[in-house]
């Protein structure tokens, strides 16, 4: 795993921050089966698409996408930026 899957994994971490290691929270960190899923599937999803999409293609000079492909990984993308933008950031007290 690259760098950036790991520290996104790190970051939506369901478990509390240590110093250095700040969360990001989607809500509030109640302990709930919600909170631990969002989480938990958020930093699954990160991972996901930096190794499945940005990865491969970073990797593959003379790889090209088609419209549709290229629309549906930038998708996927803005998701993830989208929940980095509005989560709060936790830090270790």
């Amino acid at each position: 795993m690259t760098i950036a899957p790991k520290l996104l994994a790190d970051a939506f971490s369901a478990k509390p921050p240590v110093a250095g290691h700040p969360r990001l929270r989607l809500d509030t960190g109640d302990g709930s089966d919600t909170f631990r899923s969002r989480h938990d599937g958020a930093g699954s999803f990160a991972r996901g698409v930096y190794s499945a999409i940005r990865n491969p293609i970073a990797h593959e000079l003379d790889h090209e996408l088609d419209e549709n492909q290229a629309l549906e990984q930038l998708a996927a993308f803005s998701i993830l930026a989208r929940w980095v933008d509005e989560a709060a950031v936790e830090t270790a007290r």
